[in-house]
C-alpha cells in the first residue's frame, strides 16, 4: 500500500496506539459505534451540502429553515434510511465543539444516539438502536472521564477516526474497519479469505442472481461481502451471529459496505436453534460451520426436530392449496397475507408427535445427531437451491456420522461435491473441506476434488504489519480453475474424480476425498515382488549370521 494514502496512515497510527494498552470490550463497542457514527454523519453531510451548493447557504442556515429541514429529512429517509436532526450533531462538529470538555465521551455518544431519526419500524431503527443499547449497557462513561491514560487513548482513537475519509478509494474506509476488526481493538472471529473466495466463486458459477441467501454462522460478514462484490445481485440476506460484539460489528460492516439494511435480516442468537428465519426459504445457503459442542447438540436438537416437522406441515398445506384450490405456487410465495395465515395455522398445531417420527428404521438415530441442523438447512433450500459450506474434515469419516452420510448421499441424494483444503492453509486448526449440497438432484454421484498436493498459493502483502501470523491464501485464478472443473464435472488424473452412490456404499459411506482421488505419484510395486524380495533378504541374513558364527568359533570367541 502506498504511503500516500491518508486512511492507511491513520490506521497505522491507531494500531500503534492500541499496542500500549489492554483493550477491553467497552473500548471495542465504542470504536464500533464511532465507525457507524462517522460513516452516517459524513455520508449525510456530503449529500446535504450537494443539495444546497447553489443556494448560497451554509448547512446551519439550511437547517434553520423548515423547508430545508423537511426536504433533508424526507430525502435522507428515502435514500439512506436515517436522518440527523441537528447540524451540531454531525461527527466533525461534535469533535470541534466538545472534544476538550470533561464529559466529551458522553456528549459524543448522545449526540448521535439521541439525534438520529428513522422510518418507524425500519431495520435501520432496529439495528442502530441495538448498538446504542449495547454501548449504554457496557460502557461506564464516568469511568472514562476520570481515568487518565485509558481516557486519553480512547479520545485519541475517536479523534483519529474523525480524520478518516469515507470516500477515499486508495485505501477505502471499509478496509480500515476490516483491518481493525482483525486487530485486538475489536477482534471478532474471521473467516479465512481462501474459504470465502472458494464459497462465493462456487455460488457465482451456479447463480446469476439470488433472491434469498442465508448464512447461519456469520463471523465477520466477509462471506456475504465477498459474494456481493462485482455488482452481484442479492435481494434479501439472512444471517445469524451468536456473539454480541460480532453482531454489532457485522451491522456496521454490512452498512459501510453499501448493503441496504432493510434487506438484511441479521439475528442475534444461536444458529443451531432455527433455520426458519422469518419463514423464508433460500436460493443459497453459504457458511463456514465451526466445530460443534455437545452442549449445543443436547440442548437444541429438540428445537431442530420441531422445526423440521413445522416445515413439513407447511409444505403439506401449500401442496393442498395448490392441488385443491389451483393456487399458483409462485403467487402463493409472494402473497404476504396468505403466508402469514399459513404460518399462524402451523404454529397452532401440536408438532411434538410429528417431530418424533421424522426418521424411521435405521435413520431413527439421526434425531440425536450432532448435524441434525444440517438436514434442517438443506430442507430450508428452495427446490433449485444450493448450499455451499466449509466444515471439519471429520464429517467425512467419523464413525458416528456414517448413518448421516448414508442418509444424505443415498436417501436424500443431496451431496453434489466435496473439495479438500490444503493442510498448509488450515494449520494449526483442524483440516477443512468444502461441501456442495443441492436440493432435488437428478444425478446419483458425488464429485471429489483433492487440493492436498496440487494447489497454488499467494502471499498477500502485509498492508498492516503485525495483524496476521500467516498471510497465505489460494490464488484467485487457481480457485476459478477448481470451480470450472467442478462446474464441468471433469475427471482430472490425481486431482478430481466422480464416484457413484454404489461405489460410495461399497466403502461404507466413508467420503474421505483420498479414497476416491488417487494422488500417489510414485511407482507401484506388486505385493508378490515385495514378498519375494523379503524372502531373499531373509535368506541372505541367515547365511551371513551362519558365516559370522563359524568365524567366531574359529577364533574361539563368544558373544
Amino acid at each position: 500500500m502506498k504511503p500516500a494514502s491518508k486512511n492507511y496512515k491513520i490506521l497505522r497510527n491507531i494500531l500503534s496506539k492500541i499496542r500500549k494498552f489492554s483493550i477491553t470490550p467497552d473500548i471495542s463497542y465504542l470504536v464500533i459505534y464511532s465507525f457507524l457514527y462517522k460513516y452516517c454523519s459524513d455520508l449525510l453531510r456530503d449529500h446535504f451540502l450537494s443539495q444546497i451548493q447553489d443556494k448560497a447557504l451554509t448547512l446551519d442556515e439550511a437547517y434553520a429553515q423548515e423547508y430545508y429541514r423537511e426536504m433533508f429529512r424526507d430525502d435522507a429517509f428515502h435514500m439512506f434510511g436515517y436522518y440527523i436532526n441537528s447540524p451540531d450533531c454531525f461527527f466533525d462538529e461534535v469533535i470541534n465543539n466538545k472534544y476538550s470538555e470533561n464529559f466529551f465521551l458522553y456528549e459524543f455518544f448522545t449526540a448521535f444516539s439521541q439525534h438520529v431519526e428513522f422510518v418507524e419500524g425500519s431495520n435501520y431503527q432496529q439495528y442502530f438502536r441495538f448498538i446504542f443499547d449495547s454501548v449504554s449497557e457496557i460502557i461506564n462513561f464516568n469511568k472514562y472521564e476520570f481515568e487518565g491514560e485509558n481516557h486519553l487513548m480512547v479520545k485519541e482513537i475517536i479523534f483519529a477516526i474523525s480524520k478518516l475519509d469515507i470516500f477515499e478509494e486508495e485505501f477505502p474506509f471499509d478496509k480500515v474497519y476490516d483491518r481493525l476488526c482483525q486487530s485486538k481493538l475489536i477482534e471478532v472471529e474471521t473467516d479465512p479469505d481462501y474459504i470465502t473466495s472458494m464459497l462465493s466463486c462456487i455460488v457465482k458459477s451456479e447463480k446469476d442472481t439470488i433472491n434469498d441467501i442465508y448464512n447461519p454462522f456469520l463471523c465477520d460478514a466477509s462471506s456475504i461481502i465477498n459474494l456481493s462484490s462485482q455488482n452481484y445481485f442479492m435481494a434479501n440476506t439472512y444471517a445469524k451471529s451468536q456473539d454480541k460484539i460480532t453482531y454489532c460489528s457485522n451491522i456496521v460492516k454490512l452498512f459501510i459496505n453499501l448493503f441496504d439494511l432493510d434487506h438484511i435480516f441479521l439475528e442475534y442468537g444461536s444458529p443451531f436453534e432455527s433455520a426458519d428465519v422469518k419463514g423464508a426459504s433460500f436460493d443459497v445457503i453459504t457458511s463456514r460451520i465451526p466445530p460443534l459442542t455437545n452442549k449445543n447438540i443436547q440442548r437444541l436438537n429438540r428445537a431442530q426436530r420441531i422445526e423440521i416437522a413445522k416445515r413439513n406441515k407447511r409444505k403439506e398445506l401449500e401442496e393442498l392449496l395448490a392441488d385443491k384450490f389451483n393456487m399458483n405456487p409462485e403467487l402463493l410465495e409472494n402473497d404476504i397475507e396468505m403466508n402469514n395465515t399459513i404460518e399462524n395455522l402451523v404454529n397452532r398445531m401440536d408438532l411434538d408427535a410429528d417431530s418424533k417420527i421424522q426418521f424411521k428404521g435405521e435413520y431413527e438415530s439421526l434425531k440425536d445427531s450432532e448435524y441434525l441442523f444440517l438436514i434442517n438447512l438443506i430442507d430450508s433450500l428452495k427446490d433449485d437451491g444450493i448450499m455451499v459450506v466449509a466444515m471439519s474434515q471429520s464429517f467425512l469419516f467419523k464413525n458416528t456420522l456414517q448413518t448421516l452420510r448414508k442418509y444424505l448421499t443415498f436417501e436424500k441424494n443431496c451431496i453434489d461435491a466435496i473439495i479438500s483444503i490444503p493442510n498448509e492453509l488450515t494449520r494449526p486448526r483442524s483440516s477443512e473441506i468444502i461441501v456442495v449440497f443441492r436440493k432435488n438432484r437428478l444425478r446419483n454421484d458425488v464429485m471429489f476434488i483433492d487440493l492436498s498436493t496440487r494447489y497454488k498459493l499467494v502471499r498477500e502483502s502485509y498492508r498492516v504489519p503485525g495483524l496476521f501470523r500467516k498471510n497465505l491464501t489460494l490464488d484467485a485464478e487457481f480457485i476459478r480453475h477448481v470451480v470450472e472443473i467442478y462446474h464441468k464435472r471433469e475427471i482430472v488424473d490425481r486431482f478430481s474424480n466422480i464416484a457413484g452412490t454404489d461405489e460410495i456404499a461399497s466403502k461404507e459411506f466413508n467420503l474421505s476425498v483420498s479414497r476416491y482421488v488417487d494422488t500417489f505419484e510414485g511407482e507401484f510395486v506388486k505385493l508378490e515382488d515385495l514378498k519375494n524380495e523379503k524372502e531373499e533378504i531373509t535368506s541372505r541374513i541367515k547365511k551371513l549370521n551362519k558365516k559370522i558364527d563359524m568365524m567366531m568359533d574359529e577364533l574361539n570367541l563368544k558373544l
